[in-house]
């Protein structure tokens, strides 16, 4: 009965998949300067921040629809960061990194991921072209995996890894002037391996904005 109830927990995180749940802004001088969110933002909740995307077209939207504007909350507030700054985000491994197995070698294939944004204040990342455009890669491409998070202490490839959340850091421009900037943290998860019949290409995104403010 045990294992049955260890599969069912098992099953359970590896059909949930992965989303930014709050962004720190840490300034020169180590100091916090404020938490954020992605866009929209309800909570930890897989049905309403999982944007999934299947082989999508080039045309395809980048952000999910619940996304695709700079909506905020007094609970869930959009990340205000200097330039220079710090920003720390961070997402569950949900399995991915710690539980799954996947062919061909019944192993994690957690895949990488990249930050992107348009560069310029008050524009918006708008389809997955955008993913393709060197131009627009604020950092990265990173791996899913920070060789630190795990979902559960009892997991089959993260033994002596406590329990947490993984996370992802880069720094912001120093040369950037003030206003709004669109961002989106894009997963790539090669489910599928490159050399395996039927690959598809499987992103995640999620899509938020940071104020940036010199004074």
């Amino acid at each position: 009965m045990k294992s049955l109830v260890l599969i069912i927990a098992y099953a359970s995180l590896i059909a949930a998949h992965s989303w930014i749940d709050v962004l720190y802004a840490t300034d020169t001088n180590g100091t916090i300067r404020s938490t954020g969110y992605i866009r929209n933002f309800q909570g930890h909740i897989d049905a309403d921040e999982t944007y999934h995307l299947m082989d999508p077209y080039r045309t395809t939207a980048l952000c999910m629809s619940s996304q695709q504007s700079a909506a905020y909350s007094d609970q869930y507030p959009m990340l205000v960061a200097g330039p220079g700054d710090n920003i720390t985000a961070t997402y569950l491994e949900n399995g991915h990194v710690t539980l799954d197995m996947l062919a061909p070698d019944n192993r994690p294939h957690p895949g990488q991921y990249v930050w992107l944004w348009t560069g310029t204040p008050d524009t918006e990342l708008s389809t997955v072209s955008d993913i393709f455009d060197e131009n627009y890669i604020l950092a990265g491409p990173s791996n899913f995996d920070d060789g630190k998070c795990a979902v559960a202490a009892n997991n089959p490839f993260g033994q002596g890894r406590t329990v947490q959340p993984c996370v992802s850091q880069f720094y912001l421009p120093t040369d950037i002037d003030d206003g709004v900037y669109s961002i989106a943290w894009v997963w790539h998860f090669p489910k599928i391996p490159a050399c395996e019949a039927g690959t598809i290409v499987e992103f995640y995104t999620s899509c938020a904005d940071i104020k940036i403010s010199s004074r």
